[in-house]
């Protein structure tokens, strides 16, 4: 199965690990580039980002194929960024739904 690990923090450390699972990681820009998108009654609206304002924001994205979300979050557990702030562990679905 795939899952999305979303690093969630105030800073980066980027991770490198030597298994197979990893499917591909990148950082992404500072939050405060962003912009927000939003359709309402057909008028589209964009504001500059963040979606949220938090001292935490996504930084980086790290996409595995591993056996289950045991595993995933295993591997979660193993960022700098889940010991001083989170990572979330999201499955992938396709087009089917759940991936499996």
């Amino acid at each position: 199965m795939k899952f999305l690990l979303n690093v969630y923090t105030d800073q980066a450390d980027p991770v490198v690990w030597e298994s197979g699972e990893l499917v591909d990681a990148q950082m992404v820009a500072d939050a405060s580039t962003s912009a927000v998108v939003r359709v309402r009654d057909g008028v589209t609206t964009v504001a500059d980002g963040p979606y949220r304002e938090s001292a935490v924001q996504v930084v980086a994205y790290y996409l595995v194929d591993c056996e289950d979300r045991e595993r995933a979050c295993e591997l979660a557990a193993t960022m700098p960024a889940a010991r001083y702030d989170a990572v979330e562990v999201r499955p992938v679905m396709v087009a089917a739904g759940w991936e499996m």
